[in-house]
């Protein structure tokens, strides 16, 4: 037999490009695949059919394109063409001899006439030459951008990504280059709403396709890197040390072509951040929206997102200790924090993404992440606890669920303060530091989506701090012990304050210490109205009880309930003090004229503020209101003595009424003195002056009595005596008595000034007399009772 004559050599013709021999030696790996060449064929038919309809569709839109154009084109030249027959016409009227004369107020008017609507025409065909070259240099982009992102999902099937990201770098030029026609269109053409409205469409479909592709590229990059790095090593017990095991970098391990690649990506996501930003800016220019939500960074979303999920299946170990939930929380934060402002900074620069920092975006993303899981996780379960310990008879239930949850609220609080370190240790400012933005580095934030949350918070505080000054407040040497160097708002007068209210001071100032931190301003306010103003509610009926079990043992007659009341006007004095002072911060200055401070505006403080000054107001009436109804007792009979009025005597003395009545006054008034604060001590006794004026007044003159020259002596020596007490407070006495000052001054008047008894009645001579608080009436009245001797 003969031996079988080999096959042929098949030589490659020459115009099989490398692409198609690489498309051939996928398909047919071994003579086996030979087999399958008609579904190989089928499947090159079915591509070529596809990009055949492909091209049909873009000859088609092209030749509309073209007609639409030649159709302008064409409108434009016949305008022209009547134009300048117009104007040839023109031309040639007046250029023939002898009728120049005859036609130059004729054209004189017919280019009156005529200019303004062919102006309006030249306008017209310019405004039309304009539109057809924006169309078609839009339409031209817009097909850039459509071809790019088809390759790029033609290169995706043909699992070629070499390519992916300088298709996508192409496609976004050429959407800039549109966005920048498109903000032009809409500064100097904004009547061309329906151009504007046909090419964001056609935009939007782009970006439908390319920015989840530039995403799906982005994180299978990021995962060739090795992101998310693995938690499983990390150990959070030595993140306070000085120095700290760090997770393993892959930011800061990268090299060469994967440096390169993933600059590209992010760049790419960068600059489709940057583009949506603009284009939504223009879409929003000239509406009322309000304040829009600030859009994170997507590349550190890319970044945040696969860690924080790594990290939640080390949270769900740790449900029933959250401490090593913010420990690892801080630990991820703080690790990779130097990458964000070393590596990743520099590009978003790069990409002119204007007010974005990677270092706070990258905290940001952390916090968001570990809200977003304590909200669902933790809290529910803190919930759960209180309900039943609410539902349990055992005390201790109730204080271990309240414990547990002020110890998580620490634990927020410190995790804020330690990541806000992070950005404000860099030397930076904090640039979000206003509410919307402040919430997104703050683990405080749960609050802000849960107001009901933040009611439980409140109640918990408040009792939490009462429980430790009800016993306070019970113990009666915390009311007769004072404050040392407790001061006045007014001076350096010390208000005597009882030593209760600086523990009322010190539980406020804990309340207001812990709502410092929560990132809402509303929210601040309606913590302090929750928890804050129920205790100063409560020391103010703690106060008002004392003041009636002392009214209503004594009626204030004797010297123990005069110092009980005065230690609670005292300590009303100093708490209302403190808020005053407290309101001036600035902390409290921007919660005035919220809705949750009330229809009054003012400070967060101001309803309580006037509740102490009622108080106060009303218990030193009733002091002043005890003694003059003593000094009225004292001093009826003295009163009612108008015989002593019309005495002779050369030297008269005191009667014994007056100094009773007066000693009583003066030691009433000194130990108020010495137990009550001077600005309300000064209060008292000047309504004791007033009162004692208009009593003494009202007294002696009810009835008319006659008042001889020794009469006149006597009153003045009385009235001398009683001045006398009141010495010790102030320097001139008789102003605080108008009154009877007054009434001296008309009875001492020499009879021959008193020429006609019609000039008490003048208001200019009683005027000049120094007479201003008794009516013309009454000085008449004083003047005829005035008997002069003989």
């Amino acid at each position: 037999m003969e031996a079988a004559a080999p096959s042929p050599l098949l030589h490659s013709p020459p115009h099989i490009t490398p692409e198609l021999r690489r498309f051939l030696d996928v398909r047919f790996r071994s003579p086996a695949d030979l087999a399958a060449a008609a579904d190989v064929e089928a499947e090159i038919r079915g591509r070529c059919a596809e990009l055949e309809s492909s091209v049909a569709e873009l000859s088609a839109r092209l030749a509309d394109v073209a007609a639409a154009y030649s159709s302008s084109l064409g409108a434009a030249g016949s305008a022209l063409c009547a134009v300048r027959g117009g104007l040839a016409a023109l031309k040639a009227s007046t250029d023939k001899t002898g009728v120049r004369e005859d036609v130059e107020a004729g054209s004189e008017k017919m280019l009156f006439e005529q200019l303004p609507p062919l102006a309006t025409d030249v306008a017209r065909v310019d405004m039309v030459r304009d539109y057809a070259e924006t169309a078609l240099k839009l339409d031209g982009l817009i097909g850039d951008v459509e071809d790019a992102v088809s390759s790029s999902v033609t290169a995706k099937l043909k699992s070629r990504g070499e390519n992916s990201e300088k298709t996508h770098h192409v496609a976004i030029g050429y959407l800039k280059k549109i966005e920048d026609l498109l903000a032009s269109v809409t500064r100097t053409r904004p009547q061309w709403t329906r151009l504007i409205s046909a090419v964001d469409h056609r935009v939007d479909r782009s970006l439908a396709l390319l920015r989840p592709q530039a995403i799906v590229d982005h994180r299978a990059l990021l995962s060739s890197l090795g992101w998310p790095p693995s938690l499983a090593g990390t150990k959070i017990s030595d993140s306070n040390s000085e120095k700290p095991a760090e997770t393993v970098n892959p930011l800061f391990s990268m090299k060469g072509d994967l440096t390169r690649k993933y600059s590209e990506s992010f760049l790419s996501l960068c600059n489709l951040q940057e583009l949506q930003k603009r284009r939504k800016a223009r879409q929003l220019h000239g509406h009322d929206v309000g304040n829009q939500p600030r859009q994170p960074l997507w590349v550190i979303e890319e970044l945040v997102n696969p860690l924080s999920a790594a990290a939640q299946h080390h949270f769900s170990k740790w449900v029933e200790n959250p401490e090593f939930v913010f420990a690892l929380a801080y630990k991820i934060t703080r690790d990779f924090v130097d990458s964000m402002d070393e590596i990743l900074q520099p590009l978003v620069d790069k990409a002119n993404l204007v007010g974005y920092s990677c270092r706070e975006e990258w905290i940001s993303g952390i916090v968001i992440a570990l809200s977003t899981y304590l909200a669902k996780e933790i809290f529910p379960k803190q919930i759960e606890l209180l309900q039943e310990s609410s539902s349990s008879d055992a005390s201790s239930t109730a204080v271990q669920a309240r414990v547990s949850w002020l110890n998580l609220v620490d634990l927020m609080i410190s995790f804020d303060k330690r990541t806000q370190d992070l950005i404000s240790g860099t030397g930076l400012l904090l640039s979000v530091k206003d509410d919307e933005n402040w919430q997104r580095i703050s683990v405080l934030s749960v609050f802000c989506d849960r107001p009901d949350w933040l009611e439980i918070w409140a109640e918990i505080e408040r009792r939490e701090v009462f429980a430790s000054l009800k016993s306070a407040m019970e113990n009666e040497n915390n009311w007769s012990k004072r404050i040392e160097g407790a001061m006045l708002e007014y001076g350096s007068d010390d208000c005597k304050s009882p030593a209760i209210t600086g523990a009322v001071k010190h539980g406020l100032s804990l309340i207001i210490d812990r709502a410092r931190p929560i990132p809402s301003i509303a929210l601040r306010a309606e913590f302090i109205r929750i928890s804050a103003s129920p205790i100063i509610s409560e020391f103010l009926g703690c106060m008002f009880r004392r003041c009636q079990e002392a009214e209503g043992l004594t009626a204030l007659a004797d010297d123990n309930a005069l110092i009980k009341v005065s230690q609670s006007i005292n300590a009303a004095r100093y708490v209302e003090s403190t808020l005053a002072q407290w309101c001036e911060d600035v902390f409290f200055l921007e919660m005035e004229n919220l809705p949750v401070v009330g229809e009054e505006g003012g400070s967060v403080f101001q309803q309580e503020i006037n509740q102490l000054k009622e108080f106060r107001s009303e218990w030193v009436d009733k002091i002043s209101t005890v003694i003059l109804r003593a000094f009225d007792a004292r001093s009826r009979d003295y009163l009612k003595n108008k015989r002593q009025w019309q005495e002779h005597s050369e030297e008269p003395a005191i009667s014994r009424a007056i100094i009773e009545s007066s000693g009583y006054i003066q030691g009433r008034l000194s130990k108020l003195e010495d137990g009550l604060n001077v600005l309300d001590f000064v209060t008292v006794w000047r309504a004791v002056a007033t009162g004692v004026d208009q009593l003494l007044f009202t007294g002696i003159f009810a009835g008319s009595p006659k008042f001889s020259n020794g009469g006149v002596e006597r009153l003045h020596a009385d009235l001398s005596a009683l001045f006398a007490v009141f010495q010790a407070w102030c320097l001139r006495p008789e102003g605080f008595f108008p009154r009877l000052s007054e009434i001296l001054k008309l009875l001492k008047i020499d009879e021959r000034q008193l020429r006609d008894s019609r000039m008490v009645t003048d208001k200019n001579w009683l005027r000049e007399h120094g007479v201003r608080h008794l009516t013309a009436g009454e000085a008449e009245k004083i003047i005829k009772n005035r008997v002069y001797d003989a």
